[in-house]
């Protein structure tokens, strides 16, 4: 009987074990929420850098590009081949061989 006296709180110990409970469920839930804001901060980060990181990937093509094209036209130049600037534009206003009405 005495260790079941025992067991049983006063209204001045069940007070302070539920203020130490609810002091750590919202020292818990601050963590947490801490946690999260920091989580999509970084994430923003990350999506920045991503951004840069493909924009700088699409100059860098562009400039492979750029050289492969006048790599390839001084290759076509030593081989005899000339530059035609002339360019041919397709229309639909007359009937032609490429264009046909059907």
């Amino acid at each position: 009987m005495k260790y079941a006296q025992r067991l049983q709180l006063n209204i001045g110990e069940q007070t302070l074990v539920l203020a130490t409970l609810l002091l750590v469920f919202v020292g818990v839930y601050l963590y947490f929420l801490n946690l999260s804001v920091v989580h999509v901060v970084m994430r923003k980060e990350v999506i920045a850098e991503q951004n840069q990181i493909r924009t700088e990937i699409a100059e860098l093509e562009t400039s492979y590009i750029e050289a492969q094209h006048k790599i390839a036209g001084r290759i076509a130049h030593l081989d005899g081949y000339s530059i035609d600037t002339a360019k041919i534009f397709v229309t639909r206003g007359e009937d032609s061989l490429v264009l046909r009405d059907n």
